[in-house]
Protein backbone atom coordinates (compact mmCIF):
# COMPACT_ATOMS: atom_id res chain seq x y z
CA UNK A 1 0.00 0.00 0.00
CA UNK A 2 1.15 3.73 -0.54
CA UNK A 3 0.33 6.48 1.96
CA UNK A 4 0.03 10.02 -0.23
CA UNK A 5 0.60 13.09 1.37
CA UNK A 6 -1.93 15.53 -0.47
CA UNK A 7 -0.45 18.60 1.30
CA UNK A 8 3.60 17.61 0.60
CA UNK A 9 2.62 15.48 -2.70
CA UNK A 10 5.29 13.39 -1.34
CA UNK A 11 4.96 9.31 -1.60
CA UNK A 12 5.69 6.58 1.41
CA UNK A 13 5.21 3.36 1.74
CA UNK A 14 3.01 2.14 4.56
CA UNK A 15 -0.33 1.18 5.36
CA UNK A 16 -1.17 4.69 6.47
CA UNK A 17 0.00 8.03 6.69
CA UNK A 18 0.91 10.21 9.52
CA UNK A 19 1.54 13.88 7.99
CA UNK A 20 2.93 17.22 9.93
CA UNK A 21 0.86 19.88 8.96
CA UNK A 22 2.51 22.74 8.55
CA UNK A 23 0.77 26.13 9.59
CA UNK A 24 -0.80 28.19 6.36
CA UNK A 25 0.78 31.62 5.98
CA UNK A 26 -2.29 32.28 4.00
CA UNK A 27 -4.10 33.05 7.04
CA UNK A 28 -1.93 36.31 7.67
CA UNK A 29 -4.53 38.10 4.86
CA UNK A 30 -7.77 36.37 5.02
CA UNK A 31 -10.32 37.14 2.79
CA UNK A 32 -13.90 37.95 3.76
CA UNK A 33 -14.80 35.76 0.39
CA UNK A 34 -12.47 32.89 1.39
CA UNK A 35 -14.08 29.72 1.48
CA UNK A 36 -14.92 28.30 5.10
CA UNK A 37 -11.86 26.18 4.78
CA UNK A 38 -9.52 28.90 3.92
CA UNK A 39 -10.68 30.59 6.95
CA UNK A 40 -13.58 33.18 6.93
CA UNK A 41 -13.71 34.59 10.41
CA UNK A 42 -11.52 36.89 11.25
CA UNK A 43 -8.52 35.62 14.08
CA UNK A 44 -9.85 32.21 13.14
CA UNK A 45 -7.11 29.92 12.31
CA UNK A 46 -7.72 26.56 10.89
CA UNK A 47 -5.82 23.93 9.00
CA UNK A 48 -6.45 21.31 6.72
CA UNK A 49 -4.62 17.91 5.92
CA UNK A 50 -5.74 14.68 4.13
CA UNK A 51 -4.92 11.52 4.57
CA UNK A 52 -5.33 9.35 1.46
CA UNK A 53 -4.23 5.62 1.16
CA UNK A 54 -4.01 3.80 -1.79
CA UNK A 55 -3.89 0.54 -3.36
CA UNK A 56 -0.25 0.39 -4.68
CA UNK A 57 -1.48 -1.30 -7.73
CA UNK A 58 -3.43 1.84 -8.62
CA UNK A 59 -0.49 4.41 -7.92
CA UNK A 60 0.72 4.83 -10.58
CA UNK A 61 -2.14 4.35 -12.96
CA UNK A 62 -4.19 6.92 -11.19
CA UNK A 63 -1.62 9.38 -12.14
CA UNK A 64 -0.52 8.57 -15.60
CA UNK A 65 -4.22 8.92 -16.79
CA UNK A 66 -5.63 11.30 -15.37
CA UNK A 67 -6.31 15.00 -16.09
CA UNK A 68 -6.33 16.00 -12.61
CA UNK A 69 -3.98 13.89 -10.60
CA UNK A 70 -5.86 14.27 -7.30
CA UNK A 71 -9.18 13.01 -8.96
CA UNK A 72 -7.53 10.35 -10.33
CA UNK A 73 -6.12 9.16 -7.13
CA UNK A 74 -9.32 9.52 -5.41
CA UNK A 75 -10.67 6.80 -7.50
CA UNK A 76 -8.31 4.42 -6.24
CA UNK A 77 -8.31 5.19 -2.14
CA UNK A 78 -9.41 3.06 0.22
CA UNK A 79 -9.96 4.99 3.04
CA UNK A 80 -9.52 9.13 3.57
CA UNK A 81 -10.05 11.10 6.50
CA UNK A 82 -10.25 15.14 5.65
CA UNK A 83 -9.23 16.69 8.97
CA UNK A 84 -9.75 20.40 10.12
CA UNK A 85 -8.74 22.21 13.27
CA UNK A 86 -10.56 25.06 14.42
CA UNK A 87 -9.08 27.39 17.13
CA UNK A 88 -11.10 29.84 19.41
CA UNK A 89 -11.54 33.72 17.50
CA UNK A 90 -10.17 35.74 20.37
CA UNK A 91 -8.67 35.23 23.88
CA UNK A 92 -12.13 35.78 25.45
CA UNK A 93 -13.64 32.78 23.70
CA UNK A 94 -9.81 30.74 24.17
CA UNK A 95 -10.58 30.69 27.85
CA UNK A 96 -14.81 29.88 27.65
CA UNK A 97 -13.46 27.14 25.48
CA UNK A 98 -11.61 25.60 28.53
CA UNK A 99 -8.45 25.94 26.01
CA UNK A 100 -10.18 23.73 23.86
CA UNK A 101 -10.21 23.45 19.67
CA UNK A 102 -12.73 21.94 17.62
CA UNK A 103 -11.70 19.32 15.06
CA UNK A 104 -13.83 18.36 12.43
CA UNK A 105 -13.06 14.66 10.51
CA UNK A 106 -14.69 13.76 6.97
CA UNK A 107 -14.55 10.37 6.75
CA UNK A 108 -14.82 8.62 3.38
CA UNK A 109 -14.16 4.85 2.86
CA UNK A 110 -14.66 2.21 0.02
CA UNK A 111 -15.68 -0.46 3.10
CA UNK A 112 -19.11 0.33 4.68
CA UNK A 113 -18.50 -1.62 7.62
CA UNK A 114 -16.02 0.39 8.47
CA UNK A 115 -18.19 3.39 9.18
CA UNK A 116 -18.51 4.62 11.97
CA UNK A 117 -15.45 5.35 13.51
CA UNK A 118 -15.33 3.71 17.06
CA UNK A 119 -12.60 6.09 18.46
CA UNK A 120 -10.53 9.08 17.74
CA UNK A 121 -7.52 9.52 19.95
CA UNK A 122 -4.24 11.35 20.38
CA UNK A 123 -1.00 9.22 20.98
CA UNK A 124 0.80 11.07 23.59
CA UNK A 125 3.69 9.76 24.82
CA UNK A 126 2.82 6.41 23.70
CA UNK A 127 -0.64 6.80 25.67
CA UNK A 128 -4.06 7.46 23.96
CA UNK A 129 -6.33 9.75 25.10
CA UNK A 130 -9.52 9.85 23.72
CA UNK A 131 -11.44 12.77 22.33
CA UNK A 132 -14.66 13.74 23.74
CA UNK A 133 -17.22 13.40 20.42
CA UNK A 134 -19.58 16.56 19.92
CA UNK A 135 -21.73 14.92 17.23
CA UNK A 136 -21.75 12.73 14.08
CA UNK A 137 -23.32 12.21 11.42
CA UNK A 138 -24.82 9.01 9.62
CA UNK A 139 -23.06 7.42 7.12
CA UNK A 140 -24.07 8.22 3.81
CA UNK A 141 -23.43 6.25 0.55
CA UNK A 142 -21.61 8.75 -2.40
CA UNK A 143 -21.13 6.24 -5.52
CA UNK A 144 -19.23 3.33 -4.14
CA UNK A 145 -18.27 4.92 -1.17
CA UNK A 146 -19.21 5.53 2.20
CA UNK A 147 -18.54 8.90 3.88
CA UNK A 148 -19.26 10.51 7.60
CA UNK A 149 -18.72 13.56 9.08
CA UNK A 150 -17.78 14.21 12.44
CA UNK A 151 -16.86 16.55 15.38
CA UNK A 152 -14.41 16.66 18.27
CA UNK A 153 -12.72 18.84 20.97
CA UNK A 154 -9.27 18.85 21.72
CA UNK A 155 -7.46 20.29 24.40
CA UNK A 156 -5.11 22.76 22.90
CA UNK A 157 -2.14 21.91 24.63
CA UNK A 158 -2.06 18.46 22.82
CA UNK A 159 -1.82 19.77 19.37
CA UNK A 160 1.99 21.71 21.10
CA UNK A 161 3.43 18.47 22.11
CA UNK A 162 4.90 15.47 20.39
CA UNK A 163 1.78 13.65 19.51
CA UNK A 164 -0.21 12.06 16.68
CA UNK A 165 -3.50 12.30 16.02
CA UNK A 166 -5.33 8.51 15.09
CA UNK A 167 -8.57 7.04 14.49
CA UNK A 168 -9.53 3.74 14.36
CA UNK A 169 -12.41 2.24 12.06
CA UNK A 170 -15.31 -0.41 12.87
CA UNK A 171 -13.13 -3.54 12.14
CA UNK A 172 -10.20 -4.35 12.13
CA UNK A 173 -8.57 -0.90 11.27
CA UNK A 174 -6.77 0.93 13.87
CA UNK A 175 -4.67 3.06 14.28
CA UNK A 176 -5.16 4.99 11.17
CA UNK A 177 -3.08 8.33 11.22
CA UNK A 178 -4.44 11.46 10.78
CA UNK A 179 -2.22 14.01 11.53
CA UNK A 180 0.91 14.74 14.22
CA UNK A 181 1.32 17.36 16.82
CA UNK A 182 4.84 19.04 18.25
CA UNK A 183 6.25 22.10 19.29
CA UNK A 184 6.52 23.56 15.95
CA UNK A 185 2.99 23.03 15.12
CA UNK A 186 1.75 26.74 14.89
CA UNK A 187 4.50 29.84 13.32
CA UNK A 188 3.89 33.45 13.92
CA UNK A 189 0.91 33.63 12.19
CA UNK A 190 -1.14 31.74 14.79
CA UNK A 191 -2.96 33.83 17.66
CA UNK A 192 -0.22 34.73 20.01
CA UNK A 193 -2.86 33.40 22.85
CA UNK A 194 -2.45 29.91 21.58
CA UNK A 195 1.72 30.28 20.70
CA UNK A 196 2.32 31.64 24.13
CA UNK A 197 -0.19 30.42 26.65
CA UNK A 198 2.53 28.68 29.48
CA UNK A 199 -0.50 27.59 31.59
CA UNK A 200 -2.18 25.99 29.04
CA UNK A 201 -4.18 23.12 31.08
CA UNK A 202 -7.52 22.86 29.80
CA UNK A 203 -10.68 23.03 31.99
CA UNK A 204 -14.12 22.35 30.86
CA UNK A 205 -15.10 24.13 27.89
CA UNK A 206 -18.76 26.23 28.31
CA UNK A 207 -21.49 24.66 26.55
CA UNK A 208 -23.18 28.05 25.57
CA UNK A 209 -19.36 29.07 23.87
CA UNK A 210 -19.07 25.87 22.23
CA UNK A 211 -22.18 25.92 20.34
CA UNK A 212 -21.97 29.39 19.34
CA UNK A 213 -18.64 28.39 17.96
CA UNK A 214 -19.96 25.47 16.28
CA UNK A 215 -22.93 27.36 15.13
CA UNK A 216 -20.94 30.43 13.09
CA UNK A 217 -18.18 27.87 11.85
CA UNK A 218 -20.01 25.06 10.60
CA UNK A 219 -23.36 26.17 9.49
CA UNK A 220 -24.11 23.18 7.37
CA UNK A 221 -24.16 21.51 10.82
CA UNK A 222 -25.32 23.25 13.39
CA UNK A 223 -27.75 25.92 13.70
CA UNK A 224 -29.28 28.16 16.72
Amino acid sequence: MFAFDIGHFSGNIGDSLVARPTWFKALRSRSATASRREGRIPMMARLIVTAIVLAASSFGTAFAKSADPLQGLAKHMVRSIDFDLCLPADAIEYEALGKHAVIQLVTSTAIAAELPLKSVYVDVRGVNVPLRRIWRSGVAQNGDRYEQVSFYVIPIQFTKQEGRLLADFTGERRGFGISTFGPTMYDDAAPAFVRLDAYDSPGEPDEASLRKLLVREYPDYFIE
